[in-house]
């Protein structure tokens, strides 16, 4: 249970963690989402990119209410610890926002 901060706005989720199946699901009052969280390491930058993919479908009051469709985020952390060895690469969007995020742009 917790809120999303969207554009200023809380809006409040409950969520389902499977640490075996490393999925992730959950609910708001606009949308439900279930996919999978995955994590890469960057030891070099000490860098832990995360990123959700999966399916989510846009219920009412939202414009897009009865839309669905493949949504995939990324954000990334200070690697804190050693890093989680991982054998495959993220999207490359991963790498995309740690740069935005950590080239001096201020974004």
């Amino acid at each position: 249970m917790g809120t999303v901060n969207f554009r200023g706005t809380l809006i409040p989720v409950n969520g389902y963690w499977n640490e075996g199946a490393k999925q992730i699901s959950f609910d708001s009052p606009y949308a439900a989402y279930s996919g999978n969280l995955t994590m890469f390491d960057d030891p070099t930058t000490r860098i832990r990119h995360l990123v959700l993919s999966g399916q989510v479908t846009m219920k009412s009051p939202s414009l897009l209410a009865g839309r669905n469709g493949t949504w995939v985020a990324t954000t990334d952390t200070s690697l804190i610890g050693p890093a989680v060895s991982n054998s495959d690469l993220p999207p490359v969007g991963a790498f995309l926002t740690s740069n935005i995020l950590h080239s001096g742009l201020g974004r």
